[in-house]
């Protein structure tokens, strides 16, 4: 039992975090129409008119980006959307002062989504120039390297907070 109170803070941390995880990714599957599909829209708008101000023929369709007879579907892992709802739950379970929390959702909130559409770039780019890199890129470099920045911020966020004890 001393075990247990020696650590309440991880364990507060823990349960705090497991259940806003478990909030968040209930309601996006609620609101999946509402919420995700337009944001999977939008990410292939930005993406989009990215790779068209970079030179390519682009056409975008609801989620949909094609780029010089290459085409992909923003879905929901490639939206952010979850990765985001994985770092505000670890901010919001963190011990910090509310404004600490509103300032680093918001904060991460901007880098993971201008990550997000460099992600998307790069990948509709390698997808005609090289598009037999587009697979091994999208499914195991860009994964990991999303969830790498998804914990950097929220590290980067934690050293520059003060927790509220």
């Amino acid at each position: 039992m001393a075990r247990v109170s020696r650590h309440g803070a991880e364990v507060r941390f823990f349960v705090v975090f497991v259940t806003l995880t478990l909030g968040m990714f209930a309601v996006l599957y609620l609101a999946h129409d509402l919420i995700v599909v337009r944001i999977n829209q939008y990410v292939a708008q930005v993406s989009g008119a990215i790779v068209g101000a970079l030179g390519s023929d682009v056409v975008t369709a609801g989620a949909v980006i094609m780029a010089s007879g290459f085409a992909v579907e923003i879905k929901n892992n490639c939206n952010a959307i979850y990765e985001f709802g994985l770092f505000t739950a670890a901010v919001w379970a963190y011990p910090a002062s509310i404004g600490a929390k509103i300032a680093g959702t918001l904060i991460g909130a901007g880098v993971l989504t201008l990550v997000n559409v460099v992600r998307v770039v790069t990948l509709v780019a390698l997808g005609v120039t090289a598009r037999e890199w587009f697979e091994i890129t999208h499914l195991y470099v860009w994964q990991a390297a999303f969830f790498a920045v998804v914990a950097l911020c929220w590290f980067g966020w934690v050293l520059r907070v003060s927790p509220r004890t």
